[in-house]
């Protein structure tokens, strides 16, 4: 019994007592009958282990970029670059602004700089409270510029900074067109260019809003990586982030987080949710956010972020173009039945 559990237990049968062995470890070091007993009983097993235990940990591609003067004029290339950067990664970055976009981004935050000293109460009551103050994880501060206002509006606005409201509104307009223009562009190409949008969603006209945020915290490059929860993702079709120096950006989606710097006046467009699903999920979503490190002679820092949802990415304008046309073609046609009729009606009384 205990023979055949031994050699059950052993592929090769146990080497002979070694004849010249006399308790030394150095009486078996050559000897060959061990060594091939030993090469026919070891197994080692074939372990294929996962690529990742943790796939949405996983370090996404930092997102690709584009030239703004490309995608502005319509370059072919800049077109497959915008293409290619959405389905992949839903996020790009525009480059080539040039020091002239980071001073307009530089001033627009300047100009913003007051708001953030308003009265506590004045920005957690009423409409200014309720629609253009808020915060962002408990301590960064954010302020919404909308871009249509109601002239009751205009009025409170000028009433709570009667001395800087002009100024402010005239730099947080022109960083605000800069960016639309750039939206309108990308948004453009995505409507052309991605056949199977889902006719049943739509994107109706959405309120754009450029936030101006107070950063006067900041978060180390581990805690950015984990922040991948998709309810971070935004809602609006695109979000378009600047700021006027260079700094460290955060790119985040459900599997994974990529962190890349920027220069001053470079812009960072991500897809979002919203436009995801408008196209079927051929273009992947994402979401953004800068990160700096507050010191003692900067204790705060602050970015923009443009969001937006442009109309021709439901195609509304291409409706709207088709009823004026539609209308006057109508009009022209009864002119022209009228004009016969009245012609032939004066040639049978005449």
């Amino acid at each position: 019994m205990a023979k055949s559990s031994f050699g059950h237990r052993f592929r090769a049968p146990p080497p002979s007592p070694i004849a010249t062995g006399k308790g030394l470890r150095s009486a078996a070091v050559d000897d060959p009958v061990l060594s091939n007993f030993l090469d026919d009983s070891i197994r080692v097993p074939d372990l294929n282990l996962p690529q990742s235990h943790f796939p949405s940990r996983s370090p996404l591609k930092a997102p690709p970029a584009v030239d703004y003067h490309a995608i502005v004029s319509g370059d072919e290339a800049a077109v497959r670059s915008v293409l290619s950067a959405a389905a992949d990664v839903g996020a790009m970055r525009v480059i080539g602004g040039g020091e002239t976009l980071a001073e307009e981004a530089r001033a627009a935050i300047e100009a913003g700089r007051e708001v953030f000293a308003t009265l506590e109460g004045e920005t957690t009551k009423g409409e200014l409270g309720i629609r253009w103050f808020g915060r962002r994880g408990g301590v960064n501060e954010e302020f919404y510029w909308y871009r249509l206002r109601s002239p009751e509006t205009e009025r409170l606005l000028q009433r709570t900074w009667p001395a800087s409201y002009g100024n402010l509104r005239y730099k947080m307009e022109n960083i605000a067109a800069r960016l639309e223009l750039v939206a309108d562009c990308i948004a453009k190409v995505l409507s052309e260019h991605v056949p199977s949008q889902t006719p049943s969603k739509k994107i109706g006209k959405v309120q754009s809003i450029l936030c101006l945020r107070k950063h006067v915290s900041h978060h180390s490059v581990s805690d950015m990586m984990k922040l991948t929860d998709a309810k971070l993702i935004s809602s609006d079709a695109l979000s378009l982030h600047i700021s006027g120096d260079d700094h460290e950006f955060c790119i985040r989606r459900p599997e994974g987080s990529a962190v890349f710097l920027i220069q001053a006046g470079d812009i960072v467009v991500t897809i979002g949710k919203r436009l995801q699903e408008l196209c079927n999920g051929e273009l992947k979503s994402a979401s953004a956010e800068a990160l700096f490190q507050p010191t003692d002679d900067t204790p705060a820092s602050f970015s923009l972020e443009y969001m937006c949802s442009p109309l021709v990415l439901s195609h509304e304008t291409d409706r709207e173009t088709f009823t004026a046309t539609f209308s006057l073609m109508d009009q022209l046609l009864m002119a022209l039945v009228l004009l016969f009729l009245y012609n032939f009606l004066f040639w049978i009384l005449s």
